[in-house]
């Protein structure tokens, strides 16, 4: 027996292989649906209103089982995706192995040596505590529940001089009309920061980009978008500084 803790793409996956292989996986998740961050009702906010994946289909579905050809698109939206890993449970027999709305609170292995043969996993569900012995335990939760917030130079006092300020961790971004006729800096040039950028751009007044590709501050005067170099400063005034 063994508990798989997560049911996203990487714990729903697991669990197939651990069946196949002529295991029993019971998998534990915290929501009240399958997909992680995609699923219909995720726990964790990370997946904004509109985002579209960046990766096209062939490349994100699994080897034996394709995305429905119905699709429009090959870049599909984040709820289409959550619907592809909930068939794809379907489609594997993993559904009916899932204990939705297990927030799992600990795992102790049951001997005291360093390869322990048998673990307790301690869960609550609708706020009752449960618990259970497995052979072992797949960890499958993910990696975006904890956001990194680096503190850019005079984030303080620039904070101070005016209540209208604020920062807003990228977890906690839905949609761009929040942000409408102010002016925004968008703090990392990867993935989810440029396509944040992108919405941002024409409903903000103006939108600065600080990544570390940038080694000098290049302002794209038709689109309302500058790229700024790290060493960049905020100051009590309203203004950035570059190095």
């Amino acid at each position: 027996r063994v508990a798989v803790i997560g049911g996203g793409s990487a714990g729903l996956s697991t669990a197939r292989y651990l069946l196949r292989a002529g295991h029993q996986p019971v998998v534990l998740e915290s929501g009240s649906g399958l997909g992680g961050v995609w699923a219909e009702d995720p726990t964790n906010t990370v997946v904004y209103q509109n985002l579209q994946t960046n990766l096209p289909t062939y490349v994100m579905q699994s080897p034996d089982f394709d995305f429905p050809t119905r699709l429009s698109s090959s870049y599909v939206t984040a709820r289409e995706l959550g619907r592809y890993i909930e068939m794809y449970a379907d489609a594997f027999g993993i559904t009916s192995m899932v204990q939705r709305n297990a927030h799992v609170t600990s795992v102790v292995p049951l001997s005291d040596e360093v390869d322990a043969e048998c673990w307790r996993v301690s869960w609550t569900k609708g706020g009752d505590p449960f618990s259970d012995e497995f052979d072992a335990v797949a960890v499958a939760t993910g990696h975006y529940n904890k956001p990194y917030r680096p503190e850019l130079p005079g984030q303080a006092e620039w904070l101070r001089a005016s209540a209208a300020r604020r920062i807003v961790h990228s977890i906690d971004y839905n949609c761009p009309d929040e942000f409408r006729a102010g002016s925004v800096m968008v703090v990392g040039g990867r993935s989810s920061g440029v396509d944040i950028a992108r919405e941002l751009r024409g409903t903000a007044s103006w939108v600065y980009v600080l990544e570390k590709g940038c080694t000098e501050p290049v302002a794209h005067e038709g689109e309302s978008c500058a790229h700024i170099p790290l060493g960049t400063s905020l100051h009590a005034d309203g203004r950035l500084r570059a190095p």
